[in-house]
């Protein structure tokens, strides 16, 4: 399977993550500047930014919203107020 890649991080390899992982590590901040990646079955390590721009990114996910009702919203009403006892 080729869709698996390790992680070297100060001369130490993690892994194997699928893809998915490590773009996911990307979002959130995770890979540092001293990190490469190699993909399953090659010797060459890449920087990982370098990795990041000759990998496919996957699609976006397209979300379908209901259609819009134009419901009107109906107002509370209004608190009473209460008379004060003279």
């Amino acid at each position: 399977m080729k869709d698996l890649v390790y992680l070297s991080r100060s001369f130490v390899e993690f892994g194997p993550f699928a893809k998915k992982e490590i773009l996911d590590f990307q979002k959130r901040g995770l890979l540092s500047e001293t990190d490469y990646l190699r993909d399953e079955g090659s010797e060459t390590w890449l920087h990982y930014q370098e990795w990041l721009t000759i990998v496919p990114m996957p699609a976006p996910k397209l979300v379908k919203r209901p259609a819009s009702t134009k419901s009107v919203a109906k107002a509370a009403p209004a608190a009473k107020k209460s008379k004060k006892a003279a």
